[in-house]
């Protein structure tokens, strides 16, 4: 008997588009680029599709280029079948090698009967749970499970642990042990591909939706999307010879066969092929492992006569590079709001806010409107994810673009490392063209460890300003050189427009008192107790965080613990130091200082959780001298 073989196209495309991500993937762990893999999901794409066509927003973090690869992924299904599946799908390659594993093991085995119609309904209720949950939250409830974003961002952001883990487990173990587990049973963009295979499908999909958007019927978007699952449910599953639209066909001529089964034992789905002469099962990807694997010229075919076996592999590379190109060519935006008038409206102007590096999602998106609809003369206002950018309107009457930038940033301060305190330092001074946020701040900062950059600053007067705290020996053009190389993922790079020197002079000590955060509360019915009964002590900081404020952590962590402690204030002299208050005869300060030194500090929340944390202050513990 033959050997079985299968498409050589369609492996080298599968395992190319593997190896390409695992490129990317090592890259950005490295850090020397940030590819966003989520950028190229069609999943994501037909989600934000739908949340456009109901709300007129564009869900999470989605481009349009998510959006187009989207709509040609379901045009693929319409009318070529489930190319995407069996040729670029990162999952059903992964799939089907722990399928050839759990083969090696002897341990695969097929799921039939009412055991597998069951099982198939699956996808189907996790296609209903990830369409309503993102239509009505806009956020991509799919990043919760999804095991390929999940894998290739180490559990990132808006993932679900608990889901992601389950979810990750079905894919691994289900695999190995049952055909292709994930793609029969699990996968949501599964259930979309089978419910547009058909006409059937498709013109369910187009009336609901019709009556819902073109006759305003006002149902619930859960019940409109369960209609559409219950229908593409019951296609799969009783088979339903509906006329199939797709342009490829699998066909067998019965007249040229002869009946040796390789094709049905070379089948990935495990597919009877050689009991068919249309194959028109639902689980069919175009995969075209069976034509390759026919023995007899002209037995198995795509189409009448073509059997060009490279074709379906061209054509789904073809597809996804121009869906590619044509959404590299637009932009939506993510949030698009509009509450000035018709006569403000001719007095406005525009301009465009970049670098907004905190507009990550809807969410903060929509939390930007509602700071923006706050300013008095801010007419409406767009936000774009893809490029982290804002399009603001404003009443030119009442604002103006200085005034609009100066009123958005806020100072930030990045503490690297700490200088010697008798060491001599310089400010510089430099200018920007770029805006930079917070989170720019922090990235840059750790690209200048080791660089005797000690602390940089920003503010913005007419422009954005940075002020860099560094050794005496650093000059203007040093300085501007070290920012300007810093690369953190921007398509933009930093551009110093110049640098100024300061003459104000300045030494660690300086520095390290204004990195300091002065802290001071009181709790525990402070202001209950006579001033006689107050007693205090105090305790050096070896070392402590210096771009967090955790001393109210500390106050927790005390305050929660003693009734008698009522205080603390931080503050940094000579050295860092911090004062604890307590109430005398009602708790000892050397109890006090024991329960500062553990390794973990104990919070209690309004809300009786109690969690424990690791101790970020260092303290040198002598034995408390208690002052009044």
């Amino acid at each position: 008997m033959s050997k079985k073989r299968v498409s050589l196209f369609r492996n080298i495309l599968q395992f190319s588009v593997l190896a390409l991500i695992i490129f990317f993937f090592i890259g950005n762990q490295l850090g020397l680029g940030a590819v966003d893999f989520e950028a190229y999901c069609p999943m994501g794409g037909i989600q934000a599709i739908l949340t456009l066509m109901q709300d007129g927003l564009i869900a999470c973090n989605m481009t349009v280029t998510q959006m187009v690869l989207g709509a040609i992924f379901i045009f693929t299904v319409l009318v070529l079948g489930k190319l995407f599946c069996s040729h670029l799908c990162p999952l059903g390659t992964v799939s089907e090698t722990l399928g050839k594993l759990g083969d090696r093991l002897k341990i695969r085995r097929e799921i039939t009967g009412i055991p597998d119609k069951l099982l198939r309904s699956l996808k189907y209720i996790l296609l209903f749970l990830t369409l309503t949950i993102t239509l009505k939250t806009g956020e991509l409830f799919c990043k919760e499970y999804d095991p390929f974003y999940t894998s290739i961002t180490l559990f990132g952001h808006r993932v679900n642990f608990l889901y992601a883990t389950i979810s990750i487990s079905i894919f691994v173990i289900g695999n190995v042990v049952f055909r292709l587990f994930w793609c029969k049973y699990m996968c949501p963009l599964g259930a979309i591909s089978n419910i547009f295979k058909y006409w059937v499908g498709v013109a369910i999909v187009v009336v609901v939706l019709g009556a819902m958007y073109f006759f305003e019927v006002g149902i619930d978007i859960a019940y409109i999307v369960g209609i559409i699952c219950l229908a593409g449910y019951a296609l799969e599953i009783f088979k339903i010879q509906t006329k199939k639209q797709s342009v490829l066909k699998i066909i067998r001529h019965t007249h040229e066969c002869i009946d040796c089964g390789l094709c049905s034992r070379t089948c990935p789905q495990g597919i009877d092929v050689a009991d068919l002469v249309f194959v028109k099962h639902p689980d069919c990807n175009i995969c075209g492992d069976c034509v390759s694997a026919c023995p007899k010229e002209g037995a198995l075919t795509l189409n009448e006569k073509l059997n060009v076996k490279w074709l379906p592999s061209v054509i789904v590379v073809v597809l996804f590079v121009t869906g590619l190109l044509i959404g590299s060519q637009y932009n939506l935006p993510t949030v698009s709001k509009a509450w000035g008038s018709a006569e403000q409206m001719n007095n406005s102007k525009e301009f465009k806010l970049e670098h907004l590096s905190h507009l990550t999602c809807f969410s903060s998106s929509m939390g930007f409107v509602r700071q923006m609809k706050e300013v008095e003369g801010i007419l409406a206002v767009s936000t774009y994810i893809s490029d982290h950018s804002a399009n603001i309107v404003y009443d030119t009457t009442k604002l103006n673009e200085l005034s609009i930038r100066k009123m958005l940033y806020a100072r930030a301060k990045q503490f690297i490392e700490a200088p010697a305190l008798d060491q001599n330092l310089v400010v510089h001074k430099l200018r920007f063209e770029q805006y930079i946020s917070k989170e720019d701040l922090a990235k840059i900062s750790e690209k200048l460890i080791g660089t005797k950059v000690y602390q940089l600053e920003t503010q913005f007067d007419t422009e954005i300003r940075m002020l860099a705290f560094c050794d005496a020996g650093i000059s203007e053009e040093t300085i501007e050189g070290l920012i300007n190389t810093v690369k953190i993922g921007r398509k933009t790079p930093y551009k110093v427009v110049d640098v100024v020197r300061s003459p104000v002079a300045v030494n660690g000590l300086d520095l390290m008192k204004r990195t300091f955060q002065k802290y001071q509360v009181t709790f525990n019915n402070y202001k209950t107790y006579p001033k006689e009964q107050l007693r205090s002590f105090k305790v050096d900081l070896i070392d402590f965080p210096k771009n967090e404020q955790l001393f109210n952590l500390l106050a927790n962590h005390v305050g929660k613990k003693f009734n008698g402690a009522v205080g603390i204030n931080a503050t940094y002299e000579n050295n860092p130091e911090v004062r604890f208050f307590y109430i005398q005869d009602m708790v000892e300060p050397q109890a006090i200082s024991d329960w500062i030194s553990k390794d973990e500090l104990t919070l209690e929340y309004t809300n009786g959780e109690v969690e424990q944390k690791a101790n970020p202050f260092l303290f040198d513990i002598k034995k408390p001298n208690p002052l009044d």
